[in-house]
């Protein structure tokens, strides 16, 4: 196998722990409210905290990243994370799972970088848009998928403390397995990953970038759109539509699942068609409008708007999350996880406050509201793109194709 698969399906394997050990809490909230007397709102919040974790670590993983090497700060993220699930199958109070979980994110938020920063070094000179297709919107995904619904089974059969343990043992095979296989990338890519890098003209680049800063602000409404849908939208079939359960659950795994087209296609449209922002532009206003549709739409055609939601957002992401590696004239390749870090905390701005704030206008003035509200939020930050200088000009692309022909 050529090293740079090898190195994509390490990374691919190391993505489905990753999230595998944040969804996988989910099945075992029946048992947490027995076991642990947790209320509701306790549960939401052991859901949050993990993304406050998530959210909070993202450019200090990238800093540690440029510090120590990416390899490193990998190994370290999926260490950390497998900490915190060992911690979370232990916990006999709510405030030690919400301290075992926030470790999980924090673990979770240090692997991201650097794992997109990986992919960048072996992928940077061509089809870089599809590798993180691969990784963060079908890996990304399908272990979702696994800790959501296939981990509802570990938990009935092994029950819920033994069922972490065993995300913790795949987190812990997965460490071992990057640490003894994991191929260098070549040339000078190899010095860039392993570090050293920290300094002053490296921050300089990465915070005096205003693509970056931009292009952070430019998926903050359809990043916030998307957790909005996949968090409310089943809620909002029961309530509204009269859907059953197991209906409505439906409607989220569709939304879910659709990621995993949308991400071959994105990387396909911006690699090979479009080019980066204008896929970005036309992943998120198709997104948008499906927001807007859902109001408008009855029982049978929700699915449709969760599959359009799902797919848009995620094609869009994994062209986003690339960008850093496209500006070879700005960004050095040991700067891509704590470019990559910034991007993600601007957007995890909406990631928190689009869900609360679609909650209160939904509560005052009712769910069309609410959702076109989210519609509105997310056309009007990914215009932002239009202020965004494209990495994908002829220069770049000159540069691309000389590489790719010496490669």
């Amino acid at each position: 196998m050529n090293n740079r698969w090898l190195a994509l399906t390490i990374i691919f394997l190391s993505f489905l722990q990753f999230t595998l050990n944040w969804f996988n809490i989910v099945p075992t909230f029946g048992h947490l409210i027995a076991e642990l007397h947790l209320t509701l709102p306790q549960l939401g919040t052991i859901v949050g905290v993990f993304i406050a974790g998530y959210g909070l670590a993202h450019i200090p993983g990238g800093m540690l990243a440029e510090a120590l090497g990416m390899r490193f700060a990998m190994l370290f993220g999926i260490a950390v994370e497998t900490l915190g699930e060992m911690l979370s199958s232990q916990v006999d109070s709510f405030t030690a799972l919400l301290v075992a979980r926030f470790i999980c994110g924090v673990g979770g938020s240090v692997y991201i970088g650097s794992a997109i920063g990986l992919t960048t070094a072996w992928f940077r000179d061509h089809e870089l848009v599809t590798a993180n297709g691969l990784i963060t919107g079908v890996a990304f995904t399908v272990g979702a998928a696994l800790g959501l619904y296939a981990w509802a089974d570990v938990v009935v059969h092994f029950g819920w403390r033994n069922a972490l343990l065993v995300g913790a043992a795949v987190g812990a095979i997965t460490f071992v397995a990057i640490l003894m296989a994991f191929p260098n990338p070549p040339g000078a890519h190899a010095q860039a990953v392993k570090g050293s890098h920290l300094d002053r003209a490296a921050l300089k680049r990465v915070f005096g970038n205003r693509n970056l800063w931009i292009l952070g602000l430019s998926f903050l409404g359809g990043y916030g759109g998307y957790f909005t849908a996949a968090e409310l939208l089943p809620t909002y079939a029961q309530q509204h539509l009269g859907l059953s359960q197991t209906e409505a659950d439906s409607i989220g795994v569709i939304l879910l699942i659709s990621g995993i087209p949308g991400s071959f296609i994105g990387g396909w449209l911006a690699d090979k068609l479009f080019g980066i922002i204008p896929t970005l532009i036309g992943a998120w206003l198709i997104e948008s409008i499906a927001l807007l549709m859902i109001p408008h739409l009855g029982a049978a055609g929700l699915p449709a708007a969760a599959a359009i939601i799902g797919s848009t957002a995620i094609l869009g992401f994994i062209g986003w999350i690339a960008v850093p590696g496209l500006y070879r004239h700005s960004i050095h390749l040991s700067d891509v996880p704590t470019a990559c870090g910034l991007m993600l905390t601007i957007a995890a701005i909406g990631g928190v406050l689009v869900p609360s704030l679609y909650g209160k206008i939904a509560a005052t003035w009712g769910y069309p509201s609410a959702w076109t509200f989210t519609a509105v939020i997310s056309v009007a930050t990914m215009l932002c793109c239009l202020f965004v200088h494209r990495p994908d000009d002829k220069t770049a692309k000159s540069r691309s194709l000389k590489a790719a022909k010496t490669a």
